[in-house]
């Protein structure tokens, strides 16, 4: 299997005013991405509101993005669970439906140990259908995956790649480091948009970015120069979408803040209904105008950068 590579955005998952799938947003958001050059999509992780979604919106999600994507780059789904069995249920109709790959962060709810983290992906591994990610995500499942334990991972056959969203650039480049030995078939992945261009620079694979749901061209352009080693190209992308980031994630309280101002600025831009998945309620009032605002600004900076 070719190793997965490049700028993959974790996607959004467009909801209408019930909360049911969008097909419209869904369409909108893959010819979005398509025509930015992303080289694949990823579905139903942190972004993509995955664990609060009812299981006939994430199946729908992914029967439709795979249809609308036809194969032109992969399609990678999130299937994290608190149940091994229910995440490979998941992982057999993903692959039946045409994902390429699937992804897991560690089960949430109780901090697994490293050995808990090495059982939980081994098996998971060993009986599911389509490759595995790992998802280093300790924001939101309490438990670090430490490079001692992906090392572990990554000699298993079907463990392909890890998408780290820890936000600690030291730990990166410790598993950067320590997968040097798997370099020819286990891919590493910046998470945070702030980081991507800095560790692509320094070695990784590529990025998982969820401003890229909103400027994939640049996140695309940033990903290019820095395989080309371009760093000035590399730091004048990244401060956008550090710009983007800081402008339009701090905006609202709780963990999901980031997303509110994500979906309400992807709203403005025609893409998608400003809708999140129960029971989080989108931006209106100051918040929305704040996001109007700051998109009239990165607007006009994304136009310097001449992408």
């Amino acid at each position: 299997m070719k190793k997965f590579s490049g700028l993959i955005p974790p996607m959004v998952t467009p909801l209408d005013a019930n909360r049911r799938l969008d097909k419209k947003g869904v369409k909108n958001m893959v010819d979005h991405l398509l025509s930015g050059g992303v080289d694949g999509i990823f579905l139903l992780g942190t972004t993509g509101e995955g664990p609060h979604l009812s299981y006939a919106v994430r199946e729908a999600l992914v029967r439709e993005t795979c249809r609308l994507v036809k194969g032109r780059v992969p399609v990678l789904v999130g299937i994290t669970e608190t149940d091994i069995e229910d995440a490979l249920a998941f992982a057999a109709i993903c692959g039946k439906l045409g994902a390429a790959a699937v992804v897991a962060a560690p089960p949430y709810y109780f901090k697994l140990t490293q050995a808990e983290c090495v059982e939980w992906f081994s098996e998971l591994a060993d009986r599911s259908p389509l490759p595995v990610v790992v998802y280093d995500m300790p924001a939101h499942t309490d438990t670090v995956i430490e490079p001692a334990t992906i090392v572990k991972l990554a000699a298993h056959p079907n463990v392909v790649a890890m998408k780290d969203s820890s936000s600690v650039i030291a730990l990166f480049n410790k598993f950067r480091l320590a997968l040097e030995p798997f370099a020819d078939k286990f891919s590493l992945f910046m998470g945070p948009d702030e980081a991507m261009g800095e560790a692509v620079l320094l070695g990784a694979d590529g990025g998982v970015c969820t401003g890229a749901n909103l400027w994939p061209a640049a996140f695309k352009a940033m990903h290019l120069a820095a395989k080309a080693g371009d760093a000035g190209k590399v730091a004048r992308i990244q401060r956008f979408t550090t710009m983007s980031s800081y402008l339009l994630y701090g905006l609202g309280a709780g963990q999901i803040g980031f997303l509110k101002g994500v979906k309400a600025a992807l709203a403005e831009m025609g893409l998608v209904q400003n809708v999140l998945a129960a029971p989080f309620a989108p931006f209106a009032g100051k918040e929305l105008a704040a996001v109007k605002k700051a998109l009239k600004t990165l607007r006009a900076e994304y136009a310097r950068l001449g992408i």
